[in-house]
């Protein structure tokens, strides 16, 4: 009985899936899960949020039975006031399970010092995870049939009226609650926008190149964190050439969106066309290096 209640305690461990220790880009914190796992190994991930102006490191995983070698340089993203340090650890050991413990990481700012603590974490190479077993039933000997008390009848019956006024109260609804979609991200709004933007036949083009302007400046608000809408292109230019983790090329992407609606002016017929065709791939281009990342999205994708 006792070795039952540990696998099924070991299942329940193991059925949590996807990272250990949910992502906030808004708050500190240490995650770790796996990816590409096989037989012989896989990849550990080792990702760290911290304030943008701390000083911190990634601990490095220590797990006896298996090697772990680092995927190149971290890698660091800019997200708001926040930085995202992302680590990948190739990791290799003979079949067995192992637990990766709590890693600890130290996040030191002006205020004090911040401890990071990771869960821990399970690996399984080559062996399968244990399965779900059905406790033994205890017998029991029978009960001796009671006739309820007259306190048992009055909770009885106040169920039923309960039951009842809500069996009718559904039935004189006129229609279910409508379930909310849920929005979709920053970048795939701005796509969306833009595309029909440039289908509209009614639309000019430089009521195009305004159109594909004011959707990047919404676009670099909400996810950038800065009041792109309210600023000029000068400022916006100065701004983006402060922020370190822009990735580069970008910068020039953003200057010509910007100043769409004056190259229309200078542009012939079949110049425009092709203008329109190098704005569209700026807009794509600046959209997928700065949107919101979730590893397992990306996983899928790829």
């Amino acid at each position: 009985m006792i070795r039952r209640l540990a696998a099924l305690l070991l299942v329940l461990l193991m059925g949590c899936g996807g990272p250990h220790g949910t992502w906030h880009a808004d708050r500190p914190g240490l995650s770790t899960w796996v990816e590409g796992k096989k037989d012989g190994g896989g990849v550990l991930v080792v990702q760290l949020t911290a304030d943008a102006k701390a000083r911190v490191s990634l601990p490095e995983p220590e797990v006896k039975g298996l090697t772990f070698e680092p995927q190149g340089k971290e890698r660091v993203e800019k997200v708001g006031k926040r930085v995202v340090i992302t680590q990948r650890y190739t990791f290799t050991g003979d079949k067995g399970m192992y637990e990766v413990p709590a890693l600890l990481a130290h996040s030191t700012t002006a205020k004090g010092e911040t401890d990071l603590r990771s869960e821990p974490l399970w690996i399984d190479l080559g062996v399968p995870p244990p399965r779900k077993q059905k406790l033994a039933d205890i017998d029991e000997p029978p009960k001796v049939w009671q006739s309820p008390t007259l306190w048992e009848w009055s909770l009885i019956a106040l169920v039923g009226v309960s039951v009842l006024a809500g069996v009718l109260f559904l039935r004189s609804a006129r229609r279910p609650s409508e379930v909310a979609e849920p929005r979709p991200p920053a970048h795939i709004r701005a796509l969306r926008a833009w595309e029909a933007a440039r289908d509209d036949d009614s639309l000019s083009d430089h009521d195009r190149a305004l159109a594909i302007s004011r959707i990047f400046r919404d676009y670099m608000e909400e996810v950038l964190r800065f009041q792109a809408t309210a600023w000029t292109t000068t400022e916006i230019l100065e701004h983006l050439r402060t922020m370190s983790f822009l990735p580069e090329g970008n910068i020039p992407r953003a200057r010509r969106l910007l100043r769409a609606t004056d190259r229309i002016k200078f542009a012939d017929a079949q110049a425009r066309a092709e203008m329109f065709e190098e704005l569209d791939a700026d807009l794509r281009g600046f959209l997928d290096s700065t949107r919101p990342r979730s590893w397992e999205t990306e996983e899928g994708a790829a």
